[in-house]
């Protein structure tokens, strides 16, 4: 496309159309199908590709999806005057793409939101050619008052949003109990919002890096007031609380992974250079003896 001369906003879009989407959430599927591994399929954003999410969940795959706002608030008409602003992987489609993915986080096909928070200078987003421009924009700050705005719109209730945004990431990644819910022992990692609060979005008052933002100019309802992590305040009346900097975690302490369940192990390379000849791959010895074996004799 860029030799042919293609170097608008659309451009980007045509790159990317929902048929690449749907090859490799079908590939990634069966790969996790076969093998028992859990996936997660990350900024979900085409309608087409749905039914392979629902079909997987229905066979008992391992899987969980996200998707982000921009997926299901914008779409190409926007790109008409916002162009390499909205330029992110993957693309922002076309306004068939809007309902379908907000059905699917209702009906609990997408188990969650996210931002795909990317923030990038003013010049990185506007420059001549689409392929010149940097992909993604600032997500953090505009995601709550965004999806606020839908639930006073009586698009999903607040709980639904609570278990989009804390319940179903915590328990997607072993976090549940100690993060995701308001209960004793878990960590007071709390956000008060004022569901009447209405304004206007603003690229220039993001405490982030990036001042430039698709989302610039938009009406809300509903913001976060104060936000505390683990019991401390490090957000108060909508301002950063100075000596909250270095409160931050990891998380790794708390994390509780399933155990792994892997399944068609002898099909595995590692087991497959161990089948002595004439031997049938389906007589070979389990995962747990292959294991087992030291790595000198899997050398051999």
């Amino acid at each position: 496309m860029q030799a042919a001369g293609r170097i608008d906003a659309f451009a980007h879009l045509a790159a990317r159309p929902a048929v690449a989407e749907i090859e490799a959430i079908g590939r990634v599927l069966t790969l996790a199908e076969w093998t028992g591994a859990r996936v997660h399929i990350a900024h979900h954003s085409a309608a087409d590709s749905l039914f392979l999410l629902r079909e997987a969940k229905r066979r008992g795959v391992d899987v969980t999806a996200e998707t982000c706002p921009q997926y299901l608030l914008l779409n190409t008409d926007h790109m008409r005057t916002l162009g390499g602003i909205m330029r992110l992987n993957p693309p922002i489609r076309e306004a068939r793409h809007n309902q379908p993915l907000w059905d699917a986080l209702m009906d609990g096909t997408i188990d969650m939101i996210a931002t795909d928070h990317a923030p990038h200078s003013p010049d990185e987003k506007t420059r001549e050619s689409i392929w010149d421009c940097d992909c993604g924009f600032p997500g953090v700050e505009t995601q709550m008052p965004l999806m606020l705005t839908e639930v006073n719109k009586a698009r999903a209730t607040l709980m639904d949003y609570v278990r989009w945004s804390a319940v179903a990431p915590a328990k997607a990644w072993g976090l549940f109990g100690t993060k995701g819910v308001i209960a004793p022992g878990a960590h007071a990692d709390i956000a008060i919002v004022d569901m009447d609060l209405a304004g206007v979005l603003s690229q220039n008052r993001l405490q982030s890096i990036s001042k430039i933002s698709p989302w610039n100019g938009r009406a809300v309802q509903g913001y976060p007031v104060h936000t505390l992590v683990r019991g401390r305040f490090v957000m108060q009346h909508g301002k950063l609380v100075a000596d909250a900097a270095g409160w931050g975690r990891s998380v790794k302490s708390v994390q509780k992974m399933p155990t792994p369940k892997p399944r068609n192990t002898e099909h595995y390379t590692s087991a497959i250079l161990q089948t002595p000849a004439g031997v049938p791959v389906n007589a070979l010895p389990s995962a747990e003896v292959m294991a087992a074996l030291p790595h000198s004799k899997v050398a051999e």
